[in-house]
């Protein structure tokens, strides 16, 4: 029986092959970290990507919301500014024949002997400059004043005689009396108003069927 013994260096080759094999297996490791690394770098450009696009959308969304809304507010602009025309309108529609009333009111309580040369108004105040042949009539017109439907506290400003000047040919008794007092036009003006238009309204109504009642019929004698 005979015994072979190998003589060659195996343990040297074996050490160089279990190198091939760890370089070997190292470089696919490398390419395949380097390969896994490219498809995460791809699949994050990609997100990238995809959000910046996003964003893009959004930011023109967003600008179009941008001029929407300014469009929105110049429209709610314009409409502030054409309601209140519309109400200035409206208040001087209403305030119209309020103030032919109470122009009719004060003529009414202007008495004999007395007549007005100036009429201011602020707001509810009114201010009235005038001319008396006494104080009796001044008096009498802020009785009327005060029981009329328009007006309330009359107060005397001042009240003066006119006194003649040098050449004038008008006599003592021939004095007027200058006067200024104030007064406040009433809380209620609108309701007296309403109630003056409703009686005008059916004043026009019975002047209207007592028209039609006289009228004489087609045929008649």
């Amino acid at each position: 029986m005979s015994i072979n013994i190998n003589l060659l260096p195996w343990r040297e080759e074996q050490k160089e092959q279990q190198k091939r094999e760890f370089i070997s297996l190292l470089g696919l490791g490398i390419v395949a970290a380097s390969g896994l690394m490219l498809l995460v770098h791809m699949l994050i450009a990609r997100q990238v990507n995809f959000q910046n696009d996003n964003n893009l959308f959004l930011k023109n969304e967003i600008k179009k919301l941008d001029e929407q809304i300014a469009e929105i507010q110049a429209l709610q602009k314009e409409k502030q500014q054409l309601l209140a025309r519309m109400e200035i309108i409206q208040q001087l529609q209403t305030n119209r024949p309020q103030i032919v009333k109470l122009f009719d009111g004060i003529v009414h309580t202007v008495p004999e002997g007395l007549y007005l040369t100036n009429l201011s108004r602020t707001g509810p105040n009114l201010v009235i400059d005038g001319k008396a042949e006494s104080n009796t009539r001044v008096s009498t017109f802020m009785r009327n004043i005060e029981s009329s439907h328009w007006l309330k506290n009359p107060v005397l400003t001042y009240i003066q005689a006119d006194t003649p000047k040098e050449g004038d040919k008008q006599v003592v008794n021939d004095r007027l009396i200058g006067f200024n007092l104030q007064a406040v036009e009433t809380v209620d003006t609108q309701a007296n108003l309403n109630k003056l238009l409703k009686e005008d309204k059916d004043e026009a109504g019975k002047t209207g069927q007592k028209a039609a009642t006289t009228q004489p019929t087609p045929g008649g004698k």
